[in-house]
């Protein structure tokens, strides 16, 4: 019954936290939850560079999540009782192997749009230049 209480008091402060961040949307909180993470668009740069970025983006955090997997495997292995712990175990065995599969299929998307805009078209560029 304890754990239920933890999951409703997790859960209050992550409503409360976002509801103050909506209601002051200068503050440091709110710039800190909704900035744009991952790569900026460059002014003039097509759009199918600006994908092959994110893609290449997408693709980094999915290698630096198979390397704290490995890392997590190979602690295991030194310290086998780490594998009583939960907060290890939910962190090496779930939220990693969730963060490094939507980055993959963050850049497969990316990388994918960008080459069919390379290869069927679309527009060139953000912007439209007067030639």
């Amino acid at each position: 019954m304890r754990q239920f209480f933890y999951i409703a008091a997790f859960w209050l402060v992550v409503v409360v936290t976002i509801r103050l961040a909506v209601c002051f949307p200068k503050s440091l909180l709110a710039r800190a939850y909704f900035s744009q993470f991952g790569p900026a668009p460059i002014r003039g740069e097509s759009k199918s560079d600006y994908l092959w970025r994110c893609g290449r983006f997408g693709g980094s955090w999915f290698i630096q999540a198979c390397i704290l997997f490995a890392a997590g495997w190979i602690a295991l292995g030194w310290q086998p009782s780490l594998a009583d712990s939960l907060y290890f175990l939910v962190l090496w065995a779930v939220i990693l192997p969730v963060l490094g599969g939507v980055a993959l299929l963050g850049s497969f998307w990316a990388l994918a749009r960008s080459l069919w805009i390379r290869r069927f078209g679309g527009p060139r560029s953000a912007q439209t230049s007067r030639a």
